[in-house]
């Protein structure tokens, strides 16, 4: 108990590494190796998008599988099992030579992302720390880093080696060093039970005025207000998945170097990465409902430009727009979370967000399918903007669920 102000930040580096190691060699780095594949390989891009969707399937409906392990087998028994998963993942992607195998390969990877990621990770901080919003924007940041890092890891490794099997192999020995240090420093299972029976300050007095801390995840689930932010959630990733899956390819079509569309999906992630930093910080004195309505505005203006991009303007609307509002997205989305249904069913609420964005997933499928029957990706990119514009007027009269705050447990059972 004595050590946790020390260990708390050991803890914040290893969960943030292996973040930044999963986030570099997922859905970033597969959109920029992808095209390299198809062509050795002989494959369509209607197979290529299916890999895509495997993943994003697989890291939705494997993200109710943290929730119940931690609960069962605590944080450092799902990193084990989450880390000997990807690197399976890593290894079967670095020897593919079928579609079947690199199916397989982004299932695995998919699975070992929601294991190892997002879920285990904001319940171990949000215990662990009482500025949540900024030690989350770091968290999130250094994530969005390795998002930076993968695409131009790509670029080096490619020119040295003249292939892609090489970048996989490295990712082998990546998964190996920063799992093994997150299992080693998340915390047993008796270590875990303070921070769920978090001291009474951590709890500021409109939360405890309006009773957030008495929700359910039963009655959460019953409001208007859960299902308008995972909406937005899966908007995020629809975008996450498909236009980094597509994105080089398509500006390389339209004349782009490669290697400046891979630096593309790079500074789109850096700007995501200081946008984390910023909007942590920001998170702590704004709404997070304001942060969600700019991230999804901005979302909206980066699908668009990178829809008719052929220059570099254009690329740089998509860049900065996409990487703010995926900068923002995550601080939104978990903080709202937090601020209409409390900690106590957050856990549960998070991972029942994740797998019900999961539909996010079908976004890669249909657009390897369009970009084959129609020569292009443009109309999925614009698709994809008008989809957000949707989920931005469903924000904007989105209201705190006050009326379903549940009350005290007296005055319930008075009433029922």
């Amino acid at each position: 108990m004595q050590r946790e102000p020390t260990n708390r930040w050991v803890t914040f580096c290893a969960l943030s590494l292996l973040f930044f190691v999963v986030s570099a060699g997922a859905f970033n780095s597969l959109g920029v190796v992808l095209p390299a594949m198809v062509r050795e390989l002989g494959w369509n891009w209607a197979q290529a998008g299916l890999g895509y969707t495997v993943l994003g399937l697989a890291c939705g409906l494997a993200s109710v599988i943290p929730a119940v392990l931690i609960r069962r087998i605590g944080v450092r028994g799902t990193m084990v099992l989450g880390t000997v998963v990807l690197i399976a993942g890593f290894a079967a992607m670095a020897v593919t030579h079928t579609v079947w195998l690199y199916l397989a390969a982004t299932l695995l990877i998919g699975i070992a992302f929601a294991l190892v990621s997002t879920v285990p990770g904001t319940h171990v901080l949000t215990g662990l720390f009482e500025r949540r919003s900024t030690v989350l924007g770091a968290y999130f940041t250094i994530g969005a880093l390795g998002g930076v890092a993968g695409p131009l890891l790509y670029v080096a490794i490619q020119a040295w080696t003249h292939g892609w099997r090489g970048y996989w192999l490295m990712f082998v020995a990546l998964a190996v060093l920063s799992g093994g240090f997150a299992i080693l420093t998340s915390p047993g299972r008796g270590q875990e039970a303070p921070h769920e029976d978090a001291p009474p300050e951590q709890a500021g007095p409109l939360e405890l005025i309006a009773g957030l801390g008495d929700w359910t995840v039963r009655r959460a689930l019953a409001t208007p207000q859960f299902y308008v932010i995972v909406g937005a959630y899966t908007m995020y990733l629809l975008i996450n998945t498909t236009a980094h899956g597509f994105a080089v390819e398509h500006l390389t079509e339209r004349g782009v170097d490669p290697r400046i569309a891979a630096g593309m999906l790079s500074l789109e992630a850096l700007v995501g990465a200081v946008i984390g930093v910023v909007g942590g910080m920001a998170g702590e004195k704004v709404a997070p409902k304001t942060l969600m309505i700019v991230a999804l505005i901005a979302v909206a203006a980066g699908m668009a430009g990178l829809a008719e991009a052929r220059g570099y303007g254009l690329m740089l609307v998509y860049a900065v727009g996409v990487g703010l509002g995926w900068g923002l997205s995550f601080i939104a989305s978990t903080m709202l979370l937090f601020s209409y249904f409390g900690k106590r069913p957050y856990l549960e609420l998070y991972s029942i967000m994740c797998l019900l964005s999961t539909a996010a997933a079908l976004g890669p499928a249909l657009g390897g399918w369009a970009r084959d029957l129609l020569g292009g990706f443009e109309q999925v990119f614009l698709a994809c903007a008008v989809a957000t514009l949707v989920m931005l007027v469903a924000t904007l009269f989105m209201k705190r669920p006050v009326q379903a705050a549940a009350p005290a447990a007296p005055l319930r059972r008075q009433t029922s």
